[in-house]
């Protein structure tokens, strides 16, 4: 008998794209057409992610690239066992703000560590949770930063730094056409909302689902 699998979404892009915004408007308002969603963050939404969260954004010590890599990928991990792996058998969508992609965008593109070590680990951490579908946000860098308010360790960081990010992701995006569609955030709340809906019809066609889901229940 063949397991079900639930479809999931990533969500991607700078400081001050509105992912978070977005990716749980989009959680709720799946919800409320009848679908089983599971959101979740990284790093975080586990005990062990909450507190690497903090140290990576908020936390006062030094970290080299490579740390700051293998933690986000320790995160991962637990993210994986916990609750990705749990909820892609019981759940019809799992959105996930921030995932494999950020690694490769920030501490590959961004700070410089070997990008093709950094898709090795992924591959290794996520097992077969790869993302069906990936939103990718993007927004210039200067008016992103802007909104976000310089807040943690990342936002704070050089211009320059969130520009390689930026061309990072957009390449990353380039080399995965069927996986990755992007979505300018230049308009409002609502309007950016109805696109991410419209893209996210056409690739799991969730009205023709919902319609199936109500005959079988019949």
């Amino acid at each position: 008998m063949h397991k079900k699998q639930a479809f999931i979404i990533s969500f991607e892009g700078i400081e001050g794209t509105g992912k978070s915004t977005q990716s749980r408007l989009l959680s709720s308002f799946l919800a409320k057409q009848g679908f089983k969603t599971a959101f979740f963050r990284e790093p975080g939404s586990s005990v062990f992610g909450e507190q690497i969260r903090n140290i990576l954004l908020h936390g006062k010590s030094k970290l080299s690239a490579l740390s700051e890599t293998l933690l986000f990928i320790a995160a991962r991990e637990q993210l994986r066992i916990e609750k990705i792996q749990p909820n892609i058998a019981k759940k019809d969508i799992v959105i996930i703000d921030r995932y494999i992609d950020a690694t490769v965008a920030y501490q590959g593109y961004g700070s410089g560590v070997d990008i093709e070590l950094i898709n090795q680990l992924n591959k290794v951490v996520i097992g077969k949770c790869i993302p069906n579908l990936t939103i990718l946000f993007d927004i210039d860098p200067k008016i992103g930063l802007v909104r976000s308010g310089r807040g943690d360790r990342f936002e704070k960081r050089k211009i320059s730094f969130h520009q390689r990010v930026r061309m990072g992701y957009l390449k990353i995006a380039k080399e995965n056409p069927d996986r990755i569609k992007i979505i300018k955030v230049d308009t409002d709340i609502k309007t950016i909302q109805n696109q991410l809906r419209t893209i996210l019809n056409n690739e799991f066609n969730f009205k023709k689902r919902k319609h199936k889901k109500s005959a079988d229940k019949k």
